[in-house]
């Protein structure tokens, strides 16, 4: 494993962090699986092969699953939490949150600058275009691109869709 300068790394949680072999975390990284005491997050878990790149910011309070060879490039976010909002009447920080995780499958490619939001599951071998945000689900193998992020294209069969 290859942990690059000022990677932070705050693992108090369920599950902890679990990092494959042969993994790396670029610079300035960070891994946070519990931001309020209170509310003890999930946790993270990195499959083998799997490069972090530069800025990355990884929010593990819902639960992170990360595949094996996967790629991320650099300011790759994902957050598996979110605040509820529903209720004009109370402030938004008094109505908690919600948790539901991320998964990312093995053999995708977030490019640059991608967001992924709670809820989402990103199917193997997917690739997601530089700067868009992944707020739903993709099927395995697509192209996705765009904010929010869809599918432009499937990686077998070459069709769009």
């Amino acid at each position: 494993m290859i942990l690059e300068d000022n990677v932070y790394i705050n693992a108090l949680s369920a599950q902890g962090i679990t990092i494959g072999d042969n993994v790396s975390i670029a610079r300035d990284a960070i891994l946070i699986c519990t931001g309020v005491i209170a509310q003890k997050g999930t946790g993270i878990s990195i499959g083998n092969n799997t490069g972090i790149n530069a800025r990355a910011y990884l929010s593990g309070q819902g639960g992170i699953q990360i595949g094996n060879d996967v790629i991320f490039g650099p300011e790759v976010k994902i957050f598996s939490e979110n605040h509820n909002y529903t209720d004009a009447l109370q402030t938004i920080k008094a109505q908690g949150v919600s948790r539901k995780g991320v998964t990312i499958g093995d053999n995708c490619w977030l490019g640059a600058g991608v967001t992924v939001l709670d809820g989402v599951t990103i199917g193997k071998g997917c690739v997601i275009a530089a700067g868009s945000v992944v707020s739903r689900s993709i099927p395995e193998n697509s192209i996705a691109a765009g904010i929010p992020a869809r599918v432009i294209k499937n990686r077998i069969t070459g069709k769009d869709e």
